[in-house]
């Protein structure tokens, strides 16, 4: 019998997807005010492309990790990292990293975790921040992995610290691991999990394509023990990410004065966007997004993308997420949320 191509998996929605807007709803590119990825709309490219100058080396040359660069990863985090092609490529081959396992996963939250883990036929268990809590305030039932984001995306609910780090003790005394993905969490740096001392069984997850407004390097680190980060580094393959990425990546992360700037603009602007959303169902949000609770969302996001305003729908929990704006355009989103405030 010949060989046959395995059947797709069922695919995860994501935002980002501007193009499939652009057809759907029409419009020049230049018209639209992309909310869907929550990607920060201050880019540090942006601010520095007059004065960067790419090495040759880095188109010409295989790219290799080289010390500047894991030192830069070790003075950025705090602790030594994997670099990866963006947190997505960790978190699609970490399953294949381990042998069957029970993992519960928080509700609601990123899609790719429990898709890529259900993909490797481990048990994936979604639970709610209340029910994983309960969980391991009694102390009786524990997965062998746990996997959370911090803070949570869309509804940008937070795990304390000590409580992360309680429950990676008590993961241990069954062999089990605590995943944090912490992709959202480099505007509020001391909201992170990681430390030079942390525990064998906690694995870390950071991007830098939010914070930086970066998305299109596709750069990520993943934090874990040695053994772990071989077991990664292994499955994913030589040269995972490309030269001028790595580069580009290298400069950022060293770039201490931009970083404070985009922190505190970032702040400045979550807050302006929050006070403009009063009017509305706000049940969470970050430095880097709102998340509005609307009855009917799928026909929220329809309006928006009407006046081009493009924002990523999580119809399951019946949640819009909408990227941060610039000051410039808040007037435009507000105007036009106000439409779904009336009735038709």
């Amino acid at each position: 019998m010949a060989i046959q191509i395995k059947p797709l998996l069922q695919s995860v929605a994501h935002g980002a997807n501007l193009s499939y807007a652009i057809q759907k709803f029409g419009g020049a590119r230049s018209e639209w005010l992309d909310l869907s990825s929550a990607v920060s709309p201050f880019s540090w490219w942006a601010d520095n492309k007059q004065k960067v100058i790419f090495p040759e080396a880095v188109f010409h040359d295989l790219p290799s990790f080289n010390d500047e660069l894991n030192q830069t990863i070790q003075a950025y985090y705090g602790i030594a990292g994997l670099a990866v092609a963006g947190s997505q490529a960790a978190i699609q081959v970490l399953p294949q990293c381990f042998t069957r396992a029970t993992v519960w996963v928080l509700a609601g939250a990123y899609g790719e975790h429990a898709a890529c883990w259900r993909a490797e036929g481990h048990t994936v268990v979604e639970l709610t921040q209340d029910e994983i809590e309960v969980n391991f305030l009694n102390g009786t039932d524990f997965p062998d992995v746990l996997i959370v984001v911090n803070p949570g995306n869309p509804s940008g609910e937070l795990f304390s610290s000590a409580d992360l780090q309680q429950w990676a003790k008590q993961l241990a005394t069954v062999g089990g691991y605590l995943v944090c993905d912490e992709a959202f969490i480099d505007a509020t740096p001391e909201q992170s999990i990681l430390a030079d001392d942390m525990p064998a069984n906690m694995i870390v997850l950071r991007s830098l394509g939010k914070f930086f407004g970066l998305a299109g390097l596709r750069f990520g680190v993943l934090f874990a023990s040695d053994d772990i980060r071989a077991a990664l580094a292994q499955r994913i393959g030589p040269w995972p990410l490309a030269g001028a990425s790595m580069w580009l990546a290298q400069q950022a992360l060293e770039d201490i004065a931009w970083q404070c700037t985009q922190r505190q603009r970032l702040q400045e602007c979550s807050r302006a966007m929050r006070e403009a959303l009063t009017s509305f169902n706000l049940i969470g949000s970050t430095s880097l997004f709102c998340t509005l609770a609307v009855p009917d969302v799928a026909a929220a996001q329809a309006l928006l993308a009407e006046h081009k305003i493009w924002t990523r729908c999580f119809r399951q929990q019946g949640l819009l997420r909408l990227g941060l704006v610039q000051p410039h355009e808040l007037e435009r989103l507000r105007l036009t949320l106000d439409k779904l405030n009336k009735p038709v």
